[in-house]
C-alpha cells in the first residue's frame, strides 16, 4: 500500500478519497524538518500546506514520487530540488477562489466601514453612551463613521482565478476596477490594464494584491509605493507574505501614510512576536486564512488528492509545476 504523508491535516474529504483508492495516509508529527524527514523516509507521495518542504526534506525522501500542493502557491516547495530527483510537483489552482475573493470584500468593508474600531469602542465606552444622548452623536464623537464602496476605485494586482472574481463582485458594489499582469494581454480582459504598475498605486481608493511570490513580486511594494498612494488608501494582501514589506506597512499605518489593511500572509510564517505588524494602526489581521472556508477546504483537499490518484494511475495531474518530470 502506497503512503501518503500529510504535512498537516487536510479536509477529511481529501483523505477519504486518498483511502478510497487504496492509498495509506498519515499525518507528519509536526512541520519541522526532523518530523517531515521521519515521515517522508517511505512516503510515495506528500501533500504540503503552506509550511516549507525544503531540501533536507526531500533528500531524506528516496520513493518520494509526487508533492501535491493543498493550494494554489508553492513558493515553499523546493522545485528546483524535486525536478533534480524527478519528483512531480502538482498543486490545485482555483479551488478557493471564492473564498479568497470573499476575504477581500470583507475586510475592503470592514475597513471602509470603521467596523471593527466602532466594535471596540461601544464596548469599552459603554458607560458614555448615555451622556452623548445618541449613538449617531457616539459615532461622529469618535470618528466612527467610514466611507462607501460605490464609486471608488479598486486596483487589482494580478488577475487569475481570484483577480477575476474579485473584479466582478467589486463591479457588483459598483466600483471602478483597474489592473496590473504582466502575463496578460489588454484583450484577454475587460478592466483597463496598466502597463507601469506603478501608475495604477496613485488611482487606487483600494489595492488588492493577487499574485505570487516570485522574485519579481518580492518587496513590490514597499513605503516608496505607498508614498504615491492617496492616504486614503486602502491594501488587502490575501497573497503572500513578501509581497508587500511588512516594517514598511506597519510605517506607513502609523504614520497616516495609507489609511488602512489587512494582511492574511506573513513572511515568515508564522510571524515573530517582534513583528511591526502587531502594533500597527487600523490593520485587520487573520492567519492564513482568506481561502480556509468550510467549502474550499473540501474543494481543495478533494483536488489535491485527486492528483496523487492521477498520478499513480499515470495521468498528468490537471495543475503540474514541473510537467517535464512527468513520465506518464
Amino acid at each position: 500500500m502506497k503512503k501518503v504523508l500529510l504535512s498537516e491535516k487536510i479536509d477529511d474529504a481529501g483523505i477519504n478519497l486518498l483511502k478510497k483508492n487504496g492509498f495509506e495516509v498519515e499525518v507528519s508529527a509536526g512541520t519541522d524538518t526532523d518530523s517531515m524527514k521521519q515521515g517522508l523516509k517511505d512516503a510515495y507521495a506528500v501533500i504540503m500546506r503552506s509550511t516549507p518542504l525544503n531540501k533536507e526534506m526531500i533528500d531524506a525522501a528516496p520513493d518520494l514520487k509526487i508533492i501535491s500542493r493543498n493550494g494554489t502557491g508553492f513558493n515553499a516547495v523546493d522545485i528546483n530540488e524535486a525536478t533534480k530527483k524527478g519528483i512531480l510537483v502538482a498543486r490545485v489552482n482555483g479551488a478557493n477562489s471564492n473564498a479568497v475573493a470573499e476575504y477581500v470584500l470583507t475586510t475592503m468593508l470592514a475597513l471602509s466601514r470603521n467596523v471593527f474600531n466602532a466594535n471596540i469602542s461601544i464596548k469599552e465606552k459603554k458607560e458614555e453612551l448615555q451622556k452623548d444622548g445618541s449613538l449617531p452623536n457616539f459615532a461622529d464623537k469618535y470618528k466612527l463613521n467610514g466611507h462607501e464602496l460605490t464609486g471608488k476605485t479598486l486596483a487589482i494586482l494580478g488577475l487569475g482565478h481570484v483577480g477575476r472574481i474579485t473584479a466582478k463582485y467589486a463591479e457588483v458594489f459598483g466600483m471602478k476596477v483597474i489592473g496590473y499582469d504582466p502575463y496578460l494581454k489588454q484583450d484577454q480582459v475587460k478592466w483597463p490594464l496598466y502597463e507601469k504598475v506603478e501608475n495604477l498605486y496613485p488611482e487606487a481608493d483600494f489595492l488588492s494584491i493577487n499574485m505570487p511570490l516570485t522574485d519579481e513580486t518580492k518587496n513590490m511594494i514597499t513605503l516608496k509605493q505607498m508614498k504615491i498612494m492617496k492616504n486614503s488608501a486602502i491594501i488587502i494582501n490575501s497573497a503572500r507574505g513578501g509581497i508587500i514589506n511588512e516594517k514598511d506597512l506597519a510605517k506607513a499605518l502609523n504614520n497616516g501614510i495609507i489609511a488602512g489593511a489587512a494582511v492574511d500572509s506573513f513572511n515568515p510564517e508564522p510571524p515573530e512576536p517582534d513583528n511591526p505588524l502587531f502594533a500597527a494602526k487600523n490593520l485587520i489581521l487573520t492567519p492564513h486564512m482568506a481561502g480556509t472556508t468550510f467549502e474550499a477546504s473540501e474543494a481543495v483537499g478533494l483536488g489535491a488528492a485527486q492528483a496523487i490518484i492521477d498520478f499513480a494511475n499515470g495521468k498528468m495531474p490537471q495543475f503540474p509545476v514541473n510537467p517535464d518530470v512527468f513520465n506518464g
